[in-house]
């Protein structure tokens, strides 16, 4: 029962292994779907899915159980930037728990009851609970301690009973998942055709000549392009040019930072907190600094080379001056110095590996280093160079490390020097030969440091100043005809221009966390021209004036002119330089006779491969020239960027192979293992979706 208590005493990690993997939309659905009485008629809509709409519940269902796994996993609460990920998240979730839904009663895939005790404890048990309840000495599984879990689940915390009961439940989906998979997996089928075709293709080879002239190599003024000319052409190609609705706005940015007297009230309330910890009335320096302190971790154990700068060589109850330093305010005291249970050491060194076949030589070159080292060679750059360890990207530094850890010649060596430097002989183990520079010699001396800072934030009196700042801004743009961002200028206000603006987006400009922005210039009944009130952010106040609406559709012509007329006159170049490449007998005489690009050759080229050097994407070329003759030439075509004309020099045939099997069982393994992905992307594709979340978020 060693594992059973193990997940009873550290019930956290299991917590967070099972809720990590689950999948609750499935089981929520029922709930808190469509039909459900639990949620009412009256529901605030985030989107559909397939017809089926997504109301605000049901979402913040799927959010809050990504939120909690996350804390779980991290060990505190996403930032903003992390909360919109995980929203995203909820929002990827429920799509696919939809849309795969909806494929499996398609072809009536089911898991029975039988097969969910199967799972957890019959003859084909999930992998996830083998993971969880494998010894970890071991990596061995006995079904019986699962059973054993069981038996004792009742009096496990309650938090750990739900994560249990939450990731049982979600056996059935994520089986039901598993079974779809293998089924769309098992229906992908290649033949001996197949195989010896997909082997032809990849191993066959071209050598290719090719003259090419690019498009910019043709002057843009030997052409004109009228305003119906452009109109016709995206009348002709509207699906190039759809676009989102997008809103732009002006805006003026007010940011909240600490006053003077801000500083100077954290200031002395530091020396408050420094003039308690000189005096004796502070018993524990720990829980002292813990409650003062507005640092992640305000009381640190050092190791004798890593004590602040400003601590070094002074005795226990020393306290440094307040300094200032990222926003903040800080102290620090040397608390005590104690003596640890185990020695400990810090090294560096250069690893060399060996085998029975080469160790004389590694030998050899490990003396020769030791040398180099020995005659001022730079030991950091030499490990970089020559080190044969995961440490030598570090300088060959493997840090503190306490009596037991290393191998026993390694820890020998180090633990035996009393001074630190270069130990002049090389160390053998079972890793190899061993170059060690002794970075600070065995002790068991560490410094315990309260470390308490306070963080120097805009009090009430100066956020309300600097808002009143922004409301007069507000006030005045709005009484004046000035154009907003002259306004700026002329009053020396931060500020600026945020062109086509996603619904979805949650910053402006530079300005991170500023959702609310986006959802006041998407709101209803908004125009161009709308002055926003005073919005508040994280890092201050906006005011922001709509100053251009985009709704879904089609682009305006003179939004895409530019591009349009680019994609014509490359037209009308091609055109053009049909007329020019005609009569020749050879690359050469193409160039010659037009004046104009240049010849060039690759060699080894496979059907797999879509790009030629010093053209680009074409996979249009590579295709072409498989089909080709040696020594033919083609008439030239048109391809992105400019006008090709190939020339084939060689082409080598794959040799046919006298059984395919072995490719082909390669290909099908193959193409089943990106299943999942393909299906995930192929059921998103044809889902019929409508995101709604900028209203709510």
């Amino acid at each position: 029962m060693a594992i059973i208590s193990t997940l009873r005493d550290k019930g956290g990690k299991f917590l967070v292994f099972v809720v990590g993997f689950s999948i609750a939309a499935f089981v929520l659905g029922d709930i808190l779907g469509p039909n459900s009485s639990f949620i009412g008629q009256n529901r605030n809509i985030v989107g559909s899915i397939n017809g089926e709409e997504i109301d605000l519940v049901r979402f913040n269902a799927v959010y809050e159980e990504l939120t909690y796994n996350f804390s779980l996993n991290n060990g505190r609460s996403p930032t903003q930037q992390e909360v919109s990920e995980l929203r995203d998240q909820a929002w990827e979730r429920l799509i696919n728990d939809i849309s795969y839904v909806e494929e499996f009663n398609k072809i009536g895939l089911t898991v029975t009851d039988k097969e969910s005790v199967d799972m957890v404890q019959g003859n084909n048990i999930h992998p996830m609970i083998i993971q969880a309840f494998s010894d970890p000495s071991t990596g061995s599984f006995n079904k019986d301690n699962v059973i054993g879990y069981l038996q004792n689940l009742s009096n496990q915390p309650a938090n750990q009973q739900q994560a249990w009961f939450s990731f049982e439940s979600n056996l059935k989906p994520m089986r039901l998942r598993t079974k779809y998979d293998n089924l769309i997996a098992q229906s992908t089928y290649y033949n001996s055709l197949d195989a010896e075709a997909e082997y032809f293709n990849t191993s066959s080879q071209i050598d290719l000549a090719y003259f090419y002239i690019p498009f910019f190599a043709v002057s843009d003024t030997l052409f004109d392009v009228s305003t119906n000319e452009m109109r016709s052409y995206l009348n002709k190609n509207k699906s190039d040019y759809n676009q989102d609705e997008t809103r732009s706005i002006d805006y003026a940015f007010f940011s909240v930072q600490p006053s003077a007297e801000d500083s100077t009230f954290f200031e002395n309330e530091i020396n408050d907190i420094r003039s308690n910890l000189m005096s004796s009335n502070i018993i524990d320096d720990s829980t002292y600094a813990v409650i003062n302190s507005d640092s992640f971790n305000p009381y640190i154990k050092y190791n004798p080379d890593e004590l602040p700068n400003d601590l070094v060589g002074k005795d226990v109850g020393f306290i440094t001056d307040p300094t200032y330093e990222n926003g903040s305010i800080s102290i620090k005291k040397l608390s005590k110095i104690d003596q640890d249970a185990q020695e400990k050491a810090r090294a560096k060194h250069i690893l060399l590996r060996f085998d029975d076949s080469n160790k004389s030589t590694v030998r050899i070159e490990a003396n020769r280093i030791l040398n180099l080292l020995r005659s001022g060679s730079d030991f950091e750059e030499t490990a970089r160079t020559y080190s044969q360890d995961g440490s030598a990207s570090n300088g060959g530094d493997l840090g503190w490390f306490t009596d037991g850890m290393m191998v026993k010649p390694f820890q020998d060596a180090v633990f035996s020097r009393r001074r630190s430097g270069l130990i002049p002989r090389i160390i053998e183990t079972d890793f190899g030969f061993h170059i060690i520079n002794v970075t600070y010699p065995k002790t068991r001396t560490s410094y315990f440091v309260a470390n308490i800072s306070k963080d120097i934030l805009p009090s009430d009196n100066t956020r309300n100043n600097i808002y009143r700042s922004a409301e007069l801004f507000k006030l005045d743009i709005k009484s004046t005809e000035d154009i907003f961002s002259d306004y700026l200028k002329e009053n020396n206000i931060i500020g600026g221009n945020i062109s086509d603006i996603d619904k979805n987006s949650t910053e402006v400009g530079t300005i991170p966390n500023a959702r609310n922005v986006i959802l006041w210039s998407y709101a209803d009944d908004r125009y161009v021209g709308e002055v926003s009130d005073v919005l508040e952010t994280d890092e201050g106040y906006i005011v922001a004036q709509i100053n251009e609406m985009k709704d879904e559709g089609i682009k305006k012509l003179d939004e895409v002119e530019n591009s349009i007329k680019r994609r014509i006159i490359d037209e009308k170049k091609y055109e053009y330089l049909k007329e020019i490449l005609v009569d020749y007998s050879s690359l050469q005489d193409l160039k010659d006779n037009s004046g104009l690009g240049d010849i060039y050759r690759s060699s080894g080229i496979s059907m797999t491969e879509n790009s030629l050097s010093n053209v680009g994407f074409s996979p249009e070329s590579i295709g072409t020239a498989f089909s080709m003759q040696e020594g033919e030439l083609t008439r030239p075509f048109k391809i992105d960027g400019g006008v090709i004309v190939l020339g084939l020099e060689s082409k080598v045939l794959a040799d046919t192979l006298s059984n395919y099997d072995d490719y082909r069982n390669t290909l099908i393994q193959t193409n089943r293992f990106n299943v999942p992905l393909k299906i995930d992307d192929a059921i998103k594709h044809f889902s019929d979706i409508e995101d709604d979340r900028y209203k709510f978020f």
